[in-house]
């Protein structure tokens, strides 16, 4: 048997020349020897206050609104499937830096990062209906936009999130059936029509009367999270609600 003083010596000296070759480094700065945001990056993250954002579609900073339980301007007027969406960090700064990275840039180890700020998130602000959730289901991904980019944020936030609350997955129940155009620079509206019924559950048995949360990356007018809630309650689901990363929005 080696001798444990020995091999863990290697295991140091392996640890610390890997780590002089590949330092860690902020993803919302670049500045090297962090493995996550650094300090700095860390205090300009904002994270949302469920109590002061719309009861519906989590949407906070309204000039005038002051949240505690009331709908915001958007959900007054139209209509809002899921029964509750929350997220944990607004777009901006060094976060949205880094999930621009996530995302189109080929940067898949920051998923751990972003699952652990919203697991912190869950710790200090769950809602009350989150321990009555049956199952989790991440946004779709059309498989040719899944082969561009090599993974699915939604899959990997959802994965580490349901091991973190052993809520169980169900990870290929919801599909995308058919290529919808990006909807950044999309209207409302537009992004409405463009994704109208391009989602469907395959086996309605699976949600049947169930308690499901949605989890996506980044939420901006809640049209994505709205059509996979009309396709899961469709299938037979009791209420649906989201979970995103961060939240977009034109109130801040």
């Amino acid at each position: 048997m080696p001798d444990i003083s020995i091999t863990s010596l290697a295991f140091d000296l392996i640890t610390g020349a890997f780590n002089l070759v590949f330092p860690g480094w902020c993803p919302g700065c670049d500045r090297i020897d962090h493995h996550g945001f650094c300090p700095e990056c860390y205090s300009m993250l904002e994270p949302i206050d469920s109590d002061r954002s719309c009861k519906k579609c989590g949407s906070p900073g309204l000039p005038g609104f002051g949240g505690g339980g009331s709908l915001c301007p958007d959900c007054r007027t139209r209509p809002t499937r899921t029964e509750q969406s929350i997220a944990s960090f607004k777009y901006s700064g060094p976060l949205s830096r880094a999930i621009v990275r996530w995302k189109y840039h080929d940067q898949r180890h920051l998923s751990s990062i972003f699952t652990g700020l919203m697991t912190d998130w869950v710790v200090l602000n769950a809602p009350e209906w989150w321990e009555t959730l049956d199952f989790i289901i991440p946004t779709p991904q059309h498989p040719g936009t899944l082969r561009i980019r090599g993974f699915s944020p939604p899959d990997e936030l959802s994965g580490q999130i349901s091991k973190s609350f052993a809520i169980p997955l169900l990870p290929r129940t919801l599909y995308k059936i058919r290529e919808t155009p990006p909807q950044a620079r999309l209207s409302r509206e537009d992004r409405e029509r463009n994704l109208y019924e391009s989602m469907c559950v395959f086996d309605g048995c699976l949600v049947s009367g169930k308690n499901v949360l949605v989890i996506d990356d980044v939420m901006t007018t809640g049209t994505t999270m709205n059509e996979c809630a009309r396709a899961i309650l469709k299938a037979g689901a009791l209420n649906v609600y989201g979970f995103v990363l961060a939240r977009q929005s034109e109130y801040f």
